[in-house]
């Protein structure tokens, strides 16, 4: 059963709808977050009718620290408590050690990590005080293989990783859970069009389970660390990658 909604930051994404419809099975509502709402309406009626009405939307950009705090006080005074927080929104940003330019860098770090934290200081003291919480990073297995040219994306998800550890500790006695997920190669439909079909299958030979990921799959992990059979578990980060990280 439902303890309150959950937010899912970039949730207009292909990961982002995946783990709507997961938590939508098991009776939660969400409240999507994503910067482009003009995208919103035709997103959800692309959902499961049985989905639909159980989705709300609110234009958020996770770098903006005053905006997360508004969204916070905004939920809150109607009576809207989070119990579920998934810190999905992220970007990529790729170049040379010695040409990477700083907008790029900031951008990169600034939604992956900050943008977590601001999330997770806005609610995670409410969790705090109902003595229950699941908060789910995402990371990815680019922290731990990062490839060339990835700098800040592998450095942005590596924080992601000990910020995911730490805050475990400090909300563990009070019944919230934190936890991180390392997705590997995930092929959604973003993606098609995009990437040359010969590229999916030399992407698909590098990772030993010898195929690319589902959106879903990674939504099915989120719902899974949401639920009661994940509440003994806290400060991990579930690879979910096809074996992609064990090579390493």
């Amino acid at each position: 059963m439902s303890r309150g909604h959950a937010i899912i930051t970039g949730g207009l994404g292909g990961l982002g709808t995946a783990m709507t419809e997961k938590l939508c099975a098991m009776g939660i509502e969400i409240i999507a977050t994503d910067r482009r709402p003009e995208d919103f309406e035709a997103w959800r009626n692309a959902l499961p009718a049985s989905c639909r009405d159980m989705v709300s939307f609110y234009p958020l950009d996770v770098t903006k620290e005053e905006p997360v705090n508004e969204l916070a006080a905004a939920l809150a005074a109607r009576g809207v408590h989070v119990a579920y927080l998934i810190n999905n929104a992220g970007i990529q940003g790729a170049g040379k050690p010695w040409t990477m330019d700083s907008k790029t860098w900031h951008r990169v770090m600034n939604v992956n990590i900050t943008g977590t934290f601001y999330m997770t200081r806005a609610f995670s003291e409410a969790m705090v005080n109902k003595g229950f919480g699941r908060i789910v990073n995402l990371a990815s297995v680019a922290a731990y293989d990062a490839g060339r040219s990835q700098g800040p994306y592998a450095a942005a998800k590596a924080a992601i990783t000990g910020f995911t550890r730490s805050t475990a500790l400090d909300l563990a006695k009070y019944g919230v859970t934190v936890n991180a997920i390392a997705p590997g190669l995930i092929w959604h439909p973003r993606l098609e069009g995009i990437v040359q079909d010969s590229v999916r299958k030399g992407m698909s030979s590098s990772v030993p389970m010898g195929r690319t990921g589902r959106p879903e799959e990674i939504g099915a992990t989120v719902a899974f660390l949401c639920s009661e059979g994940a509440s003994y578990i806290t400060g991990q980060t579930i690879h979910v990658n096809g074996g992609l990280y064990l090579p390493g």
